[in-house]
């Protein structure tokens, strides 16, 4: 059998590698973990809910928490002003905050991705005038982008995610052509393009491995932008809907009784808080293995 040259190998082992690496961080992987059973609750929230997530019931408005002493088990997280378990609307949430979240980072990382890499391997010209219409967008934050095009359309989740997509894109495309573009500059790119290798051979063995930090990076700071501007663009009314129990449109309906039933508006402020928390902790954990691994 013919030997496996060295860099074929190293391909097929790196993901192993990093993963080990990864897994030496406990805090991290319990993240990962915790992480993994929010995204299978939020693909099978029917399973996990106690009780529908619209379900009224009548003469159980605003039962405080289970832990509270007029709390009942019933009801773990107590209820709503309309009797609705917050419980199983928390878990139905997922699906939507976090759900939507998720896709508009896969759909940000993919074309993203694609063009960063397109606009950081030109040259010339282009690419003067590309950094100069990428750096334009910075002085704009991402909110406010993702308001301005969430008012030309009807208010509604999807909308939400479609503004909160576009809005997040040039940022994502604008971070990979810098890193791209830095890494160009180094000398060890130059003596290989003296050596006459391929912008496609260059741009696989050598510049996507050194810039996968920070395509990693760039991935997490997407979600949790997305996830708070789809629960932003949701409390101003532009994004999810009543009765959709979408975290944000949770924490705007029910913020009228912040003194009454604080419970209705902090639970999905903690799992908002919790969700992003998890993200950040799992992604600087994946970081710190691959800079071990390509140290």
């Amino acid at each position: 059998m013919q030997d496996r040259e060295p860099d074929e190998f190293r391909e097929s082992t790196s993901f192993l590698q990093i993963w080990l690496l990864f897994r030496q961080n406990r805090v991290a992987l319990f993240s990962f973990y915790l992480f993994c059973l929010l995204i299978l609750t939020a693909l099978f929230p029917k399973l996990i809910m106690p009780y529908s997530a619209n379900m009224e019931f009548v003469g159980e408005e605003l039962m405080p928490p289970s832990w509270v002493e007029k709390g009942r088990i019933a009801f773990f997280f107590g209820t709503d002003d309309l009797g609705r378990d917050v419980l199983s609307r928390l878990i139905m949430g997922t699906q939507y905050t976090l759900g939507s979240s998720l896709l508009v980072v896969i759909a940000v990382a993919t074309m993203g991705g694609a063009l960063g890499i397109l606009a950081g391997m030109s040259e010339g010209i282009k690419s003067r005038f590309l950094g100069h219409f990428f750096d334009a967008f910075l002085s704009i934050p991402i909110l406010l982008i993702a308001i301005i095009i969430s008012t030309l359309m009807e208010p509604s989740l999807m909308n939400a995610m479609f503004a909160t997509m576009l809005a997040i894109l040039p940022y994502f495309v604008h971070a990979i052509y810098q890193a791209i573009q830095q890494e160009l500059k180094k000398d060890y790119v130059l003596l290989l393009k003296l050596d006459g290798i391929s912008n496609w051979e260059l741009l696989k063995t050598t510049i996507l491995p050194n810039i996968s930090i920070v395509y990693t990076q760039e991935i997490s700071r997407a979600f949790v932008v997305a996830i708070l501007d789809i629960t932003a663009l949701s409390f101003i009314s532009l994004g999810a809907q009543r009765p959709m129990p979408e975290w944000g449109a949770m924490i705007k309906d029910s913020l009228e009784l912040i003194y009454l039933a604080p419970w209705t508006v902090l639970l999905p402020g903690f799992a908002i808080i919790f969700t992003i928390l998890l993200s950040i902790i799992f992604t600087n954990g994946l970081c710190k293995a691959i800079n071990k691994y390509y140290e």
